[in-house]
């Protein structure tokens, strides 16, 4: 019921996670981030306590892939389930569950993971992966450009196709590597074009983070 793009910035210096849905107030439930450690998502028949429980393992010291091994120790309908998650390091690993709704996938890259289900295929994650790569080295850096960064990926996945059933909500979690809460922690929870507004609030949200600086 959704797709979301967890992504560090191209010098290292800010993590964050973006997700847009046909459900109302994703960013309720499904991101999660501790700049300290990594960027969460859990997803599709939403489990929300997974959100820390993962990043709990990893702070512990495990990989995100052996946090990710875990997930059937946790929570006993786990193939209901779709779990990304990214560290600070750049290592990524995502969960896909045989019962999740179609179209469903992940994709892990250095830095970057996408994943999405019930959308309308494999064209929505391939269009966020290929607008991170654009951005590229171009992108401002920090939390500011990452969080725009974000965004626009999530924009090219709607335009690619999205939630197979429309859209409603979208948010976006972005804080600088190692600081204890996000600079960007925002939220459409129901809108006709909830990522245009989100792309908005980014804005408006940097321009405030500009003015203390």
């Amino acid at each position: 019921m959704t797709y979301t793009v967890l992504a560090l910035d191209h010098d290292r210096t800010a993590i964050g996670v973006a997700t847009a849905s046909c459900a109302l107030a994703v960013g309720a439930v499904v991101p999660g981030l501790d700049p300290r450690v990594g960027a969460v998502a859990s997803q599709a028949w939403t489990n929300e306590r997974l959100r820390g429980l993962v990043l709990g393992a990893v702070r512990d010291g495990d990989s995100p892939a052996a946090a990710l091994d875990r997930l059937g120790s946790w929570d006993h309908e786990v193939e209901l389930r779709q779990v990304g998650v990214l560290g600070v390091d750049g290592r990524g690993s995502a969960f896909t569950g045989r019962a999740t709704t179609a179209w469903r996938g992940h994709e892990i890259d250095d830095g970057v993971v996408v994943l999405g289900n019930v959308l309308t295929g494999p064209e929505v994650l391939w269009a966020m992966r290929e607008a991170l790569r654009v951005e590229g080295s171009d992108a401002p850096a920090g939390a500011s450009g990452l969080a725009a960064t974000l965004v626009r990926a999530l924009a090219a996945g709607e335009a690619a196709g999205g939630d197979s059933r429309g859209r409603q909500s979208a948010a976006v979690l972005v804080g600088a590597v190692g600081a204890d809460v996000p600079e960007y922690d925002l939220r459409v929870d129901d809108a006709v074009d909830p990522v245009g507004e989100l792309g908005r609030l980014v804005d408006v949200r940097a321009g405030v983070i500009a003015q203390r600086q």
